[in-house]
């Protein structure tokens, strides 16, 4: 299992009790063939061993005698490597697109939310102004109902001289 360091060009693996499958350079710790847990892992060619289980390690030897220790303590170990250029690179540009991709995304996602927002406040502007549209038809309906009703009463009562009520 690969562990997102924050250091760029540095990584820490974890190995499991086993064959390691690294192959390394005489005289030193670039890895030069990579086959079974270090394949699985994503170890690549021009990789260094940096330290294994929190052994710094500077030269070949130092790397058989730790990889031995861990092999037979039966338990896991991590091993930090030290990227080549081009593995750096490819982690750079991997590491911006996803960051591109992303914000993308939050983008959108903001666009989105602005949207139903503002379908959201229209939708409620329009049901008062309709709700304020009834209200007010009411009202007229009520003040013209109540004004027509009252004037032939109080019509014929002024023509017959009564006095109003």
């Amino acid at each position: 299992m690969m562990d997102d360091n924050s250091l760029p060009g540095i990584t820490k693996v974890w190995f499991a009790m086993g064959a390691h499958g690294l192959q390394w350079k005489p005289g030193s710790t670039e890895i030069s063939g990579v086959s079974c847990q270090a394949r699985l892992l994503g170890i690549k060619e021009g990789w260094a061993i940096s330290m294994i289980n929190g052994v710094p390690i500077t030269e070949s030897h130092m790397a058989w005698n730790e990889l031995l220790k861990c092999k037979k303590a039966g338990q896991k170990y991590s091993i930090y490597f030290r990227k080549d250029e081009a593995s750096i690179r490819a982690d750079q540009i991997k590491a911006e697109a996803e960051r591109a991709k992303r914000q993308k995304a939050q983008d959108e996602a903001r666009k989105r939310e602005m949207a139903e927002r503002k379908i959201r406040e229209d939708a409620e502007k329009k049901r008062a102004d309709e709700q304020a549209a009834k209200k007010q038809e009411y009202w007229d309906k009520q003040n013209a109902g109540g004004v027509a009703a009252d004037v032939p009463e109080a019509a014929p009562a002024a023509a017959a001289g009564a006095p109003p009520r």
